[in-house]
Protein backbone atom coordinates (compact mmCIF):
# COMPACT_ATOMS: atom_id res chain seq x y z
CA UNK A 1 0.00 0.00 0.00
CA UNK A 2 1.18 3.31 -1.01
CA UNK A 3 0.79 6.19 1.70
CA UNK A 4 -0.09 9.83 1.51
CA UNK A 5 0.02 10.90 4.90
CA UNK A 6 2.83 9.01 6.05
CA UNK A 7 6.35 8.42 4.65
CA UNK A 8 8.22 4.58 5.77
CA UNK A 9 11.71 4.25 5.75
CA UNK A 10 13.30 1.16 6.39
CA UNK A 11 17.05 0.47 7.26
CA UNK A 12 17.87 -3.07 8.37
CA UNK A 13 15.26 -4.40 11.15
CA UNK A 14 14.34 -0.69 12.22
CA UNK A 15 11.18 0.87 10.45
CA UNK A 16 10.67 4.48 10.65
CA UNK A 17 7.25 5.56 10.23
CA UNK A 18 6.46 9.47 9.88
CA UNK A 19 3.60 11.22 10.24
CA UNK A 20 3.26 13.53 7.13
CA UNK A 21 1.27 16.36 7.31
CA UNK A 22 3.20 19.46 8.50
CA UNK A 23 0.73 21.82 7.06
CA UNK A 24 -1.72 21.25 9.62
CA UNK A 25 0.81 20.42 12.38
CA UNK A 26 0.45 16.42 11.58
CA UNK A 27 -3.49 16.49 13.12
CA UNK A 28 -4.95 13.27 12.76
CA UNK A 29 -8.03 13.30 9.78
CA UNK A 30 -9.46 9.44 9.05
CA UNK A 31 -6.94 9.15 5.83
CA UNK A 32 -4.05 9.40 8.42
CA UNK A 33 -5.51 7.40 11.22
CA UNK A 34 -6.47 4.91 8.65
CA UNK A 35 -3.10 4.55 6.91
CA UNK A 36 -1.45 4.70 10.50
CA UNK A 37 -2.45 1.63 11.36
CA UNK A 38 -2.53 -0.14 8.42
CA UNK A 39 1.52 0.73 8.60
CA UNK A 40 1.98 -0.13 12.18
CA UNK A 41 -0.07 -3.84 10.83
CA UNK A 42 1.59 -4.90 8.34
CA UNK A 43 5.37 -3.97 10.85
CA UNK A 44 3.80 -5.57 13.43
CA UNK A 45 3.28 -9.12 10.98
CA UNK A 46 6.88 -8.28 9.05
CA UNK A 47 9.33 -10.88 10.62
CA UNK A 48 12.36 -8.72 9.25
CA UNK A 49 11.11 -6.14 11.71
CA UNK A 50 12.48 -5.79 15.26
CA UNK A 51 11.31 -1.97 16.17
CA UNK A 52 9.58 0.60 14.90
CA UNK A 53 9.97 4.30 15.12
CA UNK A 54 6.95 7.10 15.03
CA UNK A 55 8.14 10.10 13.99
CA UNK A 56 6.76 13.23 12.60
CA UNK A 57 7.47 15.94 9.70
CA UNK A 58 7.20 19.84 10.27
CA UNK A 59 7.10 21.82 13.82
CA UNK A 60 4.91 19.20 15.83
CA UNK A 61 4.27 15.14 16.53
CA UNK A 62 0.61 16.00 16.64
CA UNK A 63 -2.01 18.91 16.96
CA UNK A 64 -4.39 16.32 17.94
CA UNK A 65 -7.86 15.31 16.04
CA UNK A 66 -8.66 17.50 12.80
CA UNK A 67 -11.35 19.50 13.80
CA UNK A 68 -11.62 20.74 10.10
CA UNK A 69 -12.90 17.31 8.75
CA UNK A 70 -16.79 16.72 9.72
CA UNK A 71 -18.33 13.64 8.47
CA UNK A 72 -21.53 13.92 7.35
CA UNK A 73 -22.95 12.41 10.81
CA UNK A 74 -21.06 13.68 12.80
CA UNK A 75 -23.99 15.90 13.89
CA UNK A 76 -25.50 12.38 15.69
CA UNK A 77 -25.72 11.03 19.03
CA UNK A 78 -23.20 8.42 19.07
CA UNK A 79 -20.96 9.32 16.41
CA UNK A 80 -18.22 10.34 18.47
CA UNK A 81 -18.30 6.91 20.96
CA UNK A 82 -18.65 5.38 17.48
CA UNK A 83 -15.64 6.70 15.61
CA UNK A 84 -13.36 6.48 18.45
CA UNK A 85 -13.82 2.97 19.08
CA UNK A 86 -13.67 1.58 15.38
CA UNK A 87 -10.75 4.02 14.90
CA UNK A 88 -8.70 5.42 17.44
CA UNK A 89 -9.05 2.82 19.54
CA UNK A 90 -7.89 0.44 17.04
CA UNK A 91 -5.24 2.14 16.31
CA UNK A 92 -3.86 2.11 19.40
CA UNK A 93 -4.52 -1.32 20.36
CA UNK A 94 -2.04 -2.36 17.06
CA UNK A 95 0.45 0.04 18.68
CA UNK A 96 0.20 -1.15 22.24
CA UNK A 97 -0.59 -5.30 21.88
CA UNK A 98 1.66 -5.67 18.49
CA UNK A 99 4.33 -7.99 18.80
CA UNK A 100 7.06 -5.06 18.31
CA UNK A 101 8.39 -2.28 20.59
CA UNK A 102 7.31 1.08 19.03
CA UNK A 103 9.43 4.21 19.92
CA UNK A 104 7.47 7.46 19.53
CA UNK A 105 10.14 10.56 18.38
CA UNK A 106 8.26 13.50 19.73
CA UNK A 107 8.69 16.99 18.64
CA UNK A 108 6.67 20.07 19.34
CA UNK A 109 3.46 19.67 20.47
CA UNK A 110 1.74 15.84 21.57
CA UNK A 111 -1.49 17.37 22.16
CA UNK A 112 -4.96 16.16 22.35
CA UNK A 113 -5.15 12.37 21.02
CA UNK A 114 -1.83 13.03 19.87
CA UNK A 115 -0.49 12.48 23.18
CA UNK A 116 -2.23 9.31 23.74
CA UNK A 117 -0.61 8.26 20.42
CA UNK A 118 3.03 9.09 21.94
CA UNK A 119 1.68 7.45 25.15
CA UNK A 120 0.50 4.46 23.60
CA UNK A 121 3.90 3.45 22.60
CA UNK A 122 6.68 1.48 24.53
CA UNK A 123 9.45 3.79 24.40
CA UNK A 124 9.25 7.92 24.10
CA UNK A 125 12.33 9.88 22.81
CA UNK A 126 11.40 13.89 23.42
CA UNK A 127 13.10 17.04 22.10
CA UNK A 128 14.20 19.28 24.42
CA UNK A 129 11.31 21.70 23.14
CA UNK A 130 8.71 19.49 23.22
CA UNK A 131 5.63 18.71 25.19
CA UNK A 132 2.66 16.82 25.92
CA UNK A 133 -0.56 19.22 26.09
CA UNK A 134 -4.00 18.80 27.28
CA UNK A 135 -6.32 21.12 24.92
CA UNK A 136 -9.59 19.48 25.49
CA UNK A 137 -10.91 21.89 28.23
CA UNK A 138 -10.02 24.30 26.31
CA UNK A 139 -13.01 23.59 23.68
CA UNK A 140 -15.02 21.89 26.64
CA UNK A 141 -13.76 18.14 25.94
CA UNK A 142 -12.03 15.88 27.58
CA UNK A 143 -9.31 13.61 26.84
CA UNK A 144 -10.11 10.54 24.59
CA UNK A 145 -7.30 7.44 23.16
CA UNK A 146 -6.77 6.67 26.91
CA UNK A 147 -5.01 10.11 27.67
CA UNK A 148 -6.95 9.77 31.27
CA UNK A 149 -5.35 6.33 31.90
CA UNK A 150 -2.03 7.66 30.75
CA UNK A 151 -1.78 10.53 33.02
CA UNK A 152 -3.65 8.88 36.11
CA UNK A 153 -0.57 5.99 35.84
CA UNK A 154 1.83 8.78 35.48
CA UNK A 155 1.13 12.01 37.14
CA UNK A 156 -1.87 11.07 40.38
CA UNK A 157 -5.20 11.76 40.20
CA UNK A 158 -5.30 15.05 41.57
CA UNK A 159 -1.79 16.48 39.00
CA UNK A 160 -3.90 14.77 36.07
CA UNK A 161 -7.62 16.41 36.61
CA UNK A 162 -5.54 19.76 36.77
CA UNK A 163 -4.02 19.15 34.07
CA UNK A 164 -7.14 18.32 32.59
CA UNK A 165 -9.20 20.81 33.61
CA UNK A 166 -6.44 23.93 33.31
CA UNK A 167 -5.92 22.60 29.41
CA UNK A 168 -1.92 22.27 30.89
CA UNK A 169 1.38 21.54 28.97
CA UNK A 170 3.65 19.05 30.07
CA UNK A 171 7.06 19.90 29.23
CA UNK A 172 9.86 17.17 28.06
CA UNK A 173 11.96 17.77 31.29
CA UNK A 174 9.30 17.15 33.50
CA UNK A 175 7.89 14.46 31.55
CA UNK A 176 11.27 12.54 32.01
CA UNK A 177 11.21 12.84 35.65
CA UNK A 178 7.83 11.82 35.77
CA UNK A 179 8.84 8.70 33.71
CA UNK A 180 6.82 8.94 30.75
CA UNK A 181 10.10 9.84 28.34
CA UNK A 182 12.86 7.83 28.08
CA UNK A 183 15.10 10.40 26.87
CA UNK A 184 15.35 14.41 26.18
CA UNK A 185 17.75 15.47 23.27
CA UNK A 186 18.39 17.98 21.46
CA UNK A 187 15.83 18.78 18.48
CA UNK A 188 18.32 17.90 15.83
CA UNK A 189 19.13 15.01 17.37
CA UNK A 190 15.66 13.70 17.81
CA UNK A 191 15.39 10.89 14.98
CA UNK A 192 18.78 10.25 15.29
CA UNK A 193 18.98 9.41 18.69
CA UNK A 194 15.26 7.95 18.31
CA UNK A 195 16.26 5.55 15.73
CA UNK A 196 20.07 4.77 17.63
CA UNK A 197 17.41 3.40 20.58
CA UNK A 198 15.30 1.21 18.19
CA UNK A 199 19.17 -0.39 16.51
CA UNK A 200 19.66 -0.75 20.30
CA UNK A 201 16.01 -2.85 20.83
CA UNK A 202 16.57 -4.44 17.17
CA UNK A 203 19.95 -6.06 18.30
CA UNK A 204 17.77 -7.35 22.12
CA UNK A 205 16.50 -10.92 22.14
CA UNK A 206 13.13 -10.40 20.16
CA UNK A 207 11.02 -13.19 22.56
CA UNK A 208 12.24 -10.76 25.15
CA UNK A 209 11.15 -8.02 23.35
CA UNK A 210 7.71 -9.04 22.69
CA UNK A 211 6.99 -11.24 25.65
CA UNK A 212 8.00 -8.57 27.98
CA UNK A 213 5.84 -6.17 26.30
CA UNK A 214 3.21 -8.33 26.78
CA UNK A 215 3.74 -8.64 30.51
CA UNK A 216 3.95 -5.16 31.09
CA UNK A 217 0.89 -4.33 29.34
CA UNK A 218 -1.11 -7.16 31.11
CA UNK A 219 0.36 -5.63 34.62
CA UNK A 220 -1.11 -2.73 34.22
CA UNK A 221 -4.53 -4.31 34.97
CA UNK A 222 -4.09 -6.80 37.04
CA UNK A 223 -2.74 -7.08 40.41
CA UNK A 224 0.80 -8.91 41.64
CA UNK A 225 -0.27 -12.55 41.99
CA UNK A 226 -2.02 -12.30 38.68
CA UNK A 227 0.98 -10.91 37.13
CA UNK A 228 3.46 -13.22 38.14
CA UNK A 229 1.22 -15.84 36.65
CA UNK A 230 1.16 -14.54 33.36
CA UNK A 231 4.95 -14.72 34.05
CA UNK A 232 5.13 -18.18 34.31
CA UNK A 233 3.23 -18.83 30.92
CA UNK A 234 5.13 -16.83 29.18
CA UNK A 235 8.34 -17.67 30.83
CA UNK A 236 7.54 -21.21 29.37
CA UNK A 237 7.55 -20.15 26.04
CA UNK A 238 10.42 -18.33 25.94
CA UNK A 239 11.97 -21.34 27.69
CA UNK A 240 10.99 -23.95 25.01
CA UNK A 241 12.18 -22.00 22.51
CA UNK A 242 14.88 -21.88 20.13
CA UNK A 243 16.60 -19.05 21.08
CA UNK A 244 17.11 -19.67 25.12
CA UNK A 245 18.96 -22.63 23.42
CA UNK A 246 21.24 -20.34 21.13
CA UNK A 247 21.47 -17.80 24.05
CA UNK A 248 22.42 -20.89 26.36
CA UNK A 249 25.07 -21.94 24.50
CA UNK A 250 26.28 -18.53 23.40
CA UNK A 251 26.68 -17.80 27.08
CA UNK A 252 29.04 -21.00 27.66
CA UNK A 253 31.05 -20.44 24.44
CA UNK A 254 31.62 -16.90 25.95
CA UNK A 255 30.39 -15.63 21.84
CA UNK A 256 27.61 -12.72 21.13
CA UNK A 257 24.40 -14.99 20.70
CA UNK A 258 22.47 -14.69 17.16
CA UNK A 259 18.75 -14.65 17.93
CA UNK A 260 15.99 -15.95 15.56
CA UNK A 261 12.87 -14.81 17.33
CA UNK A 262 11.73 -18.35 17.58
Amino acid sequence: MSYQSLLLDIDGAVATVTLNRPSARNAMDRQLRTELKHAIDALNGDSAIRCIVLAASGAGFCAGTDLMERDEDADEDGYVTKMLKQEYHTLMASIAKGDKPVIAAVNGAAAGIGASLALACDMIVMAEDAFFYSAFGAISLIPDGGLHKHLLINLGPQKAFEMIALSQRLDAATSQQMGMANRVVPSEELLSSAQALAAQLANCAPLTLKHAKQVLRFAEDHDLFATMEEESVQQNVCFTSEDFKEGTRAFFEKRAPVFKGN
